[in-house]
């Protein structure tokens, strides 16, 4: 889960939202940031629009972002949002009930998340991720954190475009998240923010893809599901390469109730001299192991998280250092480590 926890002052933009039909099945929404301009670094900016009220499902997202521009975007699904005007400045420090949080001070559900230029994203055949009908979700914000201030003259129109269908396919997709609280101390190579839980869910979930979250310390994150001890892989990826949603490492993994699932992200801070919190600023960290998977209950989701506090909480609380795989915080096998390697100034995997 990316936090957006700090007050931004209010920025006049306007929104540009496209309805197209793509097929006598699909239609296509998109929403956009028209013109622009953050007023200090780490603006984040909201804009919405109002679904179709019958039952729909997404089947792909296409972003239209650069990370040259973008830190980082979230497309979220609320039942509400504020109404005093079309573009806001949402932000949450003051109070998750504010007038100008991303849903009006309501639950809000993840439907996509971009950042370091991610390419657009399908959903495999049969799976679609539910909105309107009888769930909360009757709007759809696309949320810009901009980390820098732009030149004089540049202005933004980052958004996406989703596809989506009215025909109920036969699994639904949903979020399970795993993630951090806590602070990565300055000057070490390979400092590890783990996170833990069991599923408890009544229903097995089956991934159908990963992705990895953290800003410029994050060297490698991986994640697993460990059954009656043994530990199989969802994704292990670095998050300096395009945080997209991967395929998983082994296609075709259950998860269902009883099962243990685990996530680690290696830190890099070797360049930092002071404790880096784990928070919302690209000054910050984050250690987030996304995992997006497709079921076959019917019933509403909602996201599903694990939080574990970085100094208090380590894997070897739950299993023996020799359970732990090795190649946990590796990046062997990994394509485009070099760019990695080159980011932390490193000669050798570690």
């Amino acid at each position: 889960m990316d936090y957006q926890l700090f007050a931004l002052s209010f920025l006049v933009t306007s929104i540009f939202v496209n309805v197209g039909v793509a097929s006598e099945t699909t239609y296509s929404l998109t929403i956009r940031m028209k013109d622009a301009v953050p007023t200090r670094p780490d603006d984040l900016q909201c804009t919405a629009v109002k679904l179709d009220p019958e039952e729909s499902y997404i089947i792909k997202v296409d972003p239209h972002a650069s990370k040259q521009t973008a830190h980082h975007m979230m497309v979220y699904g609320c039942k509400d949002i504020p109404n005093h005007h079309l573009v806001w400045d949402c932000h949450l420090s003051e109070s998750k009930e504010s007038e100008n949080s991303v849903c009006r001070g309501g639950q809000r559900e993840i439907l996509f998340a971009w950042a370091m230029d991610a390419p657009a994203k399908s959903l495999p055949e049969g799976v679609g991720i539910r909105v309107s009908g009888t769930t909360d979700i009757k709007y759809m914000v696309v949320q810009l954190h901009y980390a820098s201030i732009f030149p004089e003259g540049v202005t933004d129109s980052s958004g996406v475009t989703i596809t989506l269908t009215h025909q109920r396919p036969p699994m639904q997709a949903g979020y399970l998240v795993l993630a951090n609280d806590g602070y990565i101390p300055p000057k070490q190579q390979a400092y590890a923010v783990e996170s833990y839980c069991m599923y408890t869910g009544d229903y097995p979930i089956y991934p159908i893809g990963y992705r990895t979250h953290s800003h410029e310390l994050g060297y490698v994150t991986s994640g697993y599901r460990i059954r009656n001890g043994k530990w199989m892989e969802i994704g292990r990826m670095s998050p300096q390469l395009p945080q997209t949603f991967y395929e998983v490492s082994n296609p075709g993994m259950e998860i269902r109730q009883g099962d243990e699932l685990a996530s680690r992200c290696t830190m890099n801070s070797m360049n930092r001299d002071d404790v880096t919190y784990i928070g919302p600023t690209h000054h910050d960290e984050m250690c987030n192991f996304y995992i997006m998977y497709a079921t076959y209950n019917q019933d509403v989701l909602s996201n599903l998280f694990c939080f574990k506090d970085a100094q208090a909480y380590s894997l070897t609380d739950n299993f023996p250092v020799a359970d732990i795989p090795t190649d946990i915080s590796s990046l062997k096998g990994i394509s485009r480590a070099q760019k990695v390697l080159d980011h932390f100034h490193m000669s050798e995997l570690m």
